[in-house]
């Protein structure tokens, strides 16, 4: 948004300054409206509207989709790979 106010303003300093200012000024001014963008949005980036609470979802912690290990299960893959 700022890189526009840049640009208009860039045309209004270009045309009252003429000559090569009528080209210079406007890519100035939207350059450096673009930089202040991307400053201004930097921290705003990744949160999607939501509120950092400095916790994250806790993960499954198992070896397959969260399930819990079973010593059984356990021997008999063991006994099917022939591994006993």
């Amino acid at each position: 948004m700022l890189c526009c106010v840049g640009l208009i303003g860039g045309f209004a300093v270009g045309q009252s300054l003429g000559g090569p200012w009528t080209f210079i000024a406007p890519a100035a001014g939207f350059g450096i409206g673009l930089i202040a963008d991307m400053k201004l949005m930097k921290g705003f980036h990744g949160h999607g509207g939501r509120p950092d609470t400095g916790s994250q979802a806790k993960k499954d912690t198992g070896p397959v989709g969260g399930a819990a290990a079973d010593p059984g299960n356990a021997e008999q893959q063991a006994e099917r790979l022939g591994k006993t």
